[in-house]
């Protein structure tokens, strides 16, 4: 795939309407489970005076688990777009609720791993978090198991690894200056809490969908590179 940004957001403008219903069916009562879980826990765990208290590392844990678990229908929607599928909305609403559950098992382990890198060390968790978040969008392209697409996640995170993460970087670089600027934005108006969460959800809803549409399209270009150069090492090797 040529220009995966800007075939990201060519789709992303032209399926506008269609992604805002896997947003509001999906996304976004995703996001309000994070926040007020989050919440809840933040109010009823002690801190002990310690620099990252318990509930810090749950948040972070579920931020880490709803991000990867929220990824799968716009991958979905993506692929089947991609290929030309009647009726993808429908489809993926009916994948996803038929694969969901396999999909949250992968993304709660995966999250306790990433949330451990991050812990231990920023690096290892920015690694795990690398592959992790393209081993969905290999499942779905291959409509296989996402634990059989860690092998191939892996494979092209070692030669594509400064990219993934510079886009993961940038990506939440991006994110944390936006919320700042609408933060400071919103309290220029109102002090409201409920209008600054309000306000941070909205982001989110731009700010994921389009880091996931640019994730998958970036994902189907280095796989289709390492396979046509397993191709040639192959055709290289017969030939020797």
């Amino acid at each position: 795939m040529e220009r995966p940004i800007r075939s990201a957001l060519t789709f992303f403008g032209q399926k506008y309407e269609l992604i805002l219903l896997l947003v509001l069916f999906i996304q976004l009562p995703i996001i309000l489970l994070q926040f007020f879980a989050s919440n809840y826990i933040l109010a009823a765990t002690p801190t002990f005076g310690a620099l990252f208290s318990i509930a810090d590392v749950y948040n972070a844990y579920m931020v880490f688990v709803l991000f990867l678990f929220a990824l799968v229908p716009f991958a979905y929607f993506w692929h089947f777009e991609a290929i030309g599928k009647e009726k993808p909305l429908r489809l993926t609403f009916f994948q996803f609720a038929l694969k969901g559950f396999h999909f949250f098992l992968f993304a709660a382990a995966a999250g306790a791993l990433i949330t451990i890198g991050f812990g231990l060390f920023v690096l290892p968790g920015i690694v795990l978090l690398a592959i992790f978040s393209m081993a969905p969008i290999i499942a779905v392209m291959e409509n296989q198991s996402v634990w059989s697409s860690l092998k191939e996640s892996t494979r092209i995170f070692k030669a594509q690894h400064w990219k993934i993460v510079l886009l993961i970087a940038v990506f939440g670089f991006a994110e944390m200056i936006g919320a700042y600027v609408l933060q400071l934005m919103v309290m220029g108006i109102t002090t409201s809490f409920l209008a600054i969460v309000v306000c941070h959800v909205f982001l989110n809803t731009i700010f994921l969908p389009l880091f996931y549409l640019i994730l998958a399209s970036f994902t189907a270009k280095w796989k289709e590179e390492l396979s046509l150069l397993t191709i040639e090492n192959d055709s290289f090797l017969v030939s020797k």
